[in-house]
């Protein structure tokens, strides 16, 4: 019994004397299940936005012209239901499946809902600037511009920190940095 318990000793401690060798390569550390989860070191925020591989979704952008967002939030209801063109920074991005962004820009953001569920933008767009064209809903309702039915109000006042001034529904996106 006792020659059971020490040969495995005796093989570990001629293995560790052979490894000290000049002439033997040095052992790899093996991973121990404590450094294996071992937080990582705190990584740096990256401020670039991740390129995306494809820059337009849903149906080509046609209008020409440009309503600034900025005006679109000064008179939302002179726009209410027209169809149109605008840009701004996304801020937002559904993290489910795409199905919403937020563009925005220094006097407020705009709810971006894709038409129908026909198209969806990458999650990884915020930071992007967009290129949007589709219907102006108007301004958002004092709950929230998300509603219970999309399920996603909670979600992005989560990500983006505020609720929305005006809704939006594009049948077109196009990413243009």
């Amino acid at each position: 019994m006792r020659v059971a318990l020490l040969l495995p000793g005796l093989l570990l401690s001629l293995g560790l004397f052979a490894g000290c060798s000049k002439d033997a390569p040095a052992p790899t550390p093996t991973p121990t299940p404590e450094a294996a989860q071992a937080p990582a070191e705190p990584k740096t925020e990256n401020t670039t936005p991740k390129t995306l591989e494809k820059k337009q979704y849903g149906a080509p952008i046609t209008e020409a012209k440009t309503t600034a967002l900025t005006e679109l939030l000064s008179e939302p209801a002179k726009y209410n239901g027209q169809t149109l063109r605008t840009e701004g920074v996304v801020t937002a991005v559904c993290k489910s499946m795409g199905c919403w962004m937020e563009i925005g820009d220094s006097k407020g953001t705009a709810h971006i809902k894709m038409a129908g569920h026909s198209f969806f933008v990458p999650k990884e767009a915020s930071g992007h600037r967009a290129v949007v064209q589709g219907k102006m809903l108007g301004a958002a309702d004092e709950g929230g511009s998300c509603g219970a039915k999309d399920g996603c109000r909670d979600e992005h006042e989560k990500e983006s920190g505020k609720v929305a001034k005006l809704e939006f529904e594009a049948t077109g996106v196009e990413f243009i940095d």
